[in-house]
């Protein structure tokens, strides 16, 4: 472990979280957030947690200016297999966080994202656009690819109807 000063814990991001500029066309989470989710920021900020914040793989596939789609549109072989790279390459970045001995507290991604949703995502059933209760592509491949490695990670998300909600798991986990 490397004893200079450093608290040796760090935490992964879904790339929205830091950046709102990165988010499709549509949702209101930039009008509330125009740059980052400050709640988040400030929370690990005052616990001294290190952020790692993992590339978009919505905006890096499908663009800067995109729609605003579901799970069920986006989850076509070459998406998944674009989040699967994206995934193995987070999960190089965790094991190696791991084995040089730092704390590696957890994934926090955004509810209802297609492909970083934890708890829940949009997609469609029967023709309708529902929020379900499934996980989102990339955060699907990052378990997968984490599991296969015998690394286990919490995964939380952020949903910003339940900011103090989210803040105060958030609080519990980089402790």
């Amino acid at each position: 472990m490397i004893r200079d000063g450093r608290n040796n814990k760090v935490i992964f991001l879904s790339h929205c979280i830091l950046n709102s500029n990165a988010i499709c066309v549509g949702p209101k989470t930039p009008s509330i957030w125009p740059g980052m989710i400050d709640e988040v920021v400030e929370c690990l900020r005052k616990n001294k947690v290190g952020i790692v914040q993992l590339p978009c793989p919505e905006q890096s596939f499908f663009g800067f200016v995109r729609k605003n789609d579901v799970k069920s549109e986006m989850d076509t072989a070459e998406f998944r297999s674009h989040c699967k790279e994206f995934a193995k390459e987070a999960a190089d970045a965790v094991e190696g966080y791991v084995k040089n001995n730092f704390k590696v507290v957890g994934f926090l991604g955004k509810r209802g994202s297609p492909s970083c949703g934890v708890k829940e995502t949009w997609t469609k059933v029967s023709g309708e656009t529902k929020l379900v209760k499934e996980q989102g592509i990339f955060v699907e491949e990052l378990r997968r690819e984490l599991e296969r490695r015998n690394i286990s990670l919490p995964f939380i998300d952020f949903e910003r109807e339940e900011v103090e909600n989210c803040v105060k798991e958030l609080e519990r986990l980089v402790k």
